[in-house]
């Protein structure tokens, strides 16, 4: 086995078929095959895969397999390797409806080529030619717990709807939770913009409650992948595919993390690659805000909606590249901002001043219009708004 000195990525042989727009080169094909072979034995070494996983992937292909294989089996694994045919995981691709792109082809992401451990492949559902669109202006990573409080899930919502409306593409790794309220607040947009990248293959629904959204994605937006079609992912690779988030966004925000988590690390390779880290503000008493409440401890800029996002992302002024995702305060008759100001207050509907049928109208009114959602029978609580007007922007 040899380097590949050509490939931007160790591989096992010399030879080369430089990657098209939508293609890949056999050197690359034959290094993520490798790696993919290797999955289980990575995922057994590795305790801690946030630490060592980089300085795995670095490692060209040979020395990836004598620092995984024992002795006596090494010979075996290379002779399976070497078998490998870079036609039949073009042909895998293809069934999976995948493109595949490497760091030869012109729609490989830039971002992605100076990353030591760079992808050999990019396994892309919904296509090249929508990945470089999703990828043409800056886009946030918006990440956090699985196991996210109400207000977690829907600031996530809130915030990734007003930034996909705003033209920003919301990054995040299609897990329960944080992430699924980011797919799902960016696809409610009126045109959405959303990349989620997998820990498993492109054509891999995990987990499958997610299917539905899954599916949303692959119709408009685009689902990413370094590992092949139909591989199961592993610990290992949700860290791993972490970087790949945090380097072809500009900003990543973490909505609600314990500490530690995925969320964090994330965070963590936003940072060293450059890119901005924000957080959204959390209960300081809450276990699932504790990551994110020490970032922004430590430094992170603070969010609490997509305008806040957008002036980080593009200076002040940037939030004014905001489309309205939500009802615009501005257009609230007298009335009406009286019982939402209650609402906001913790006022139940007996305790708030008027005649009790005229509220129950007006309550209804601000339900239907998407200021206010129920909680109860009786109670309501204010919906997260998007709209700069609501806290005085120009």
């Amino acid at each position: 086995m040899t380097a590949d000195a050509d490939s931007g990525a160790p591989g096992f042989r010399a030879d080369t078929r430089s990657g098209d727009a939508g293609g890949a080169c056999d050197a690359c094909l034959r290094r993520s095959h490798v790696i993919a072979t290797l999955a289980v034995r990575i995922e057994g070494l590795l305790q801690r895969p946030s630490e060592r996983i980089a300085s795995l992937l670095t490692l060209p292909s040979d020395e990836l397999v004598e620092a995984l294989v024992p002795g006596d089996r090494i010979a075996g694994v290379r002779t399976a390797v070497e078998a490998f045919e870079p036609d039949d995981g073009r042909r895998a691709a293809a069934d999976a409806l995948l493109d595949v792109l490497c760091p030869h082809s012109p729609a490989y992401p830039d971002a992605l080529r100076g990353l030591p451990d760079a992808p050999p492949v990019l396994w892309v559902r919904g296509g090249a030619e929508r990945l470089a669109a999703l990828l043409d202006e800056p886009g946030v990573a918006v990440v956090g717990t699985r196991r996210p409080s109400a207000y977690g899930t829907e600031v996530a919502e809130e915030l990734s709807r007003g930034l996909s409306a705003a033209g920003v593409t919301v990054v995040s790794g299609l897990a329960i939770g944080i992430d699924a309220a980011a797919h799902r607040g960016a696809l409610r947009a009126p045109e959405p913009r959303t990349i989620a990248v997998l820990g498993g293959g492109a054509d891999v629904v995990y987990p499958r409650i997610n299917r539905r959204i899954y599916e949303q994605i692959a119709e408009l937006g685009v689902i990413l992948s370094e590992s092949p079609p139909g591989r199961r992912p592993y610990r290992w690779t949700f860290p791993a595919r972490n970087r790949i988030m945090a380097a072809i966004t500009a900003m990543t925000v973490v909505v609600e993390a314990s500490d530690p988590s995925g969320s964090l690390i994330t965070a963590s390779f936003a940072a060293e690659l450059g890119r901005g880290v924000a957080a959204v503000p959390g209960r300081v008493t809450a276990t699932n805000a504790a990551g994110s409440n020490r970032l922004l401890r430590d430094g992170a800029a603070v969010i609490r909606d997509a305008a806040d996002a957008l002036d980080e992302l593009f200076g002040v002024g940037g939030a004014d590249r905001l489309v309205s995702a939500g009802p615009d305060q501005s257009a609230l008759l007298p009335e009406e901002r009286a019982v939402l100001d209650a609402v906001e207050r913790g006022l139940v509907p007996g305790s708030m001043t008027g005649e009790p049928s005229h509220i129950r109208v007006v309550l209804g009114t601000l339900e239907a219009r998407g200021f206010i959602r129920r909680t109860g029978i009786g109670s309501y609580e204010r919906v997260a708004s998007m709209h700069p007007s609501a806290r005085g922007r120009s």
